[in-house]
């Protein structure tokens, strides 16, 4: 499947070609421009991360049209992942089977229909891949592999699209460029339930189970976890005691090889496709008689992921869920 990659050779005016499908198809491209597609160059913990590791194989999917062995161009950047990236080729407009439903406007361009630009295939060239760097003699870790996660999970049959691109209804039905994913509220919380439970005077048992996704959340890029934290807070709500933990891949980090850190994946603790996870969060004695506030949040930090994986930056936050879990009965 053609994908974003990188397109130097792409002929003609990119941005041009890409202002006349916004020109015609206005609704799509207004879902478009506010989504994270088109800020994928521009977007500022993106562009702190490039500044750090400017690898071309970054910029051949966060900035595809532009030639990835150097910055790209403001006009490109801007671009992003944009309509001609994953629509244009040198036949014409490729499209899903819901493009061939009868029109009674012929189209001013020839579509070309393809059933695998309604699958995974269509998104795999920027969601599944491996690191670009790799200890010698080791074969590399999956640096993405959220198409890997969908294709053994229970939802194996639905497209991405079914999800992130759901049927918008109106004058002309399309399915829905806005790209919903963990930046959108309802589609991140929708993802997972979570329950708590006291367990013991002293710990509170936060479970996180999958929900309406077919993938392990977090997935995409190692920049991105689950925190599960809690506070034991007396009548006043100050905080007695508080307790954590991060759920995400867990890497070391090897020697530099090609003048770039190597990663190892030595653990993986999101919540997956699977089984709930439960997380034991543990107080002490502070914690008995008091009740437990706790909170699940999603979030982004900044490049890079030490060693020390509690000492990092965050890039932004989103609560999933919260609540409050009362003292246990009949406690002192």
């Amino acid at each position: 499947m053609p994908g974003p990659a990188p397109q130097a050779a792409r002929p003609g005016d990119v941005a041009l070609a890409n202002a006349r499908c916004e020109g015609c198809h206005t609704d799509i491209a207004r879902e478009w421009r506010a989504s994270m597609h088109a800020q994928a160059s521009v977007d500022p913990v993106y562009q702190r991360a490039l500044a750090i590791e400017p690898l071309p194989f970054c910029r051949g999917c966060h900035a595809p049209e532009a030639d990835p062995r150097g910055d790209a161009p403001p006009v490109l950047a801007r671009l992003g992942v944009g309509c001609v990236t994953c629509h244009a080729t040198g036949d014409g407009v490729l499209g899903p089977v819901l493009a061939a439903a009868p029109s009674a406007v012929a189209p001013p361009h020839p579509v070309l229909i393809s059933a695998a630009f309604g699958t995974a295939a269509a998104c795999a060239s920027c969601h599944e891949f491996d690191f670009p760097v790799h200890a010698p003699g080791r074969r590399p870790d999956r640096m993405q592999s959220t198409v890997m996660e969908h294709a053994t999970g229970p939802h194996a049959a639905d497209s991405c699209s079914s999800c992130h691109m759901p049927p918008v209804e109106g004058p002309r039905r399309h399915r829905s460029h806005g790209f919903a994913a963990a930046h959108d509220l309802p589609t991140l919380r929708a993802a997972l339930t979570v329950t708590a439970a006291r367990t013991s005077p002293s710990r509170v048992t936060v479970t996180l189970a999958p929900g309406q996704v077919g993938h392990a959340v977090p997935t995409g890029d190692l920049f991105r976890r689950l925190v599960v934290s809690a506070e034991a807070v007396g009548d006043d709500w100050t905080v007695v005691s508080e307790a954590s933990r991060a759920l995400h891949r867990h890497f070391a980090f090897g020697p530099a090889a090609e003048g770039h850190v190597v990663r190892e994946l030595v653990g993986d603790d999101r919540v997956g496709v699977g089984p709930s996870r439960p997380v034991d969060l543990d107080f002490g004695d502070a914690a008995r008689g008091l009740a437990v506030a706790w909170r699940v949040e999603y979030q982004r930090v900044e490049h890079p992921l030490g060693a020390d994986e509690s000492d990092v930056v965050v890039a932004d936050s989103i609560v999933v869920a919260e609540g409050v879990v009362p003292s246990m009965e009949g406690e002192p």
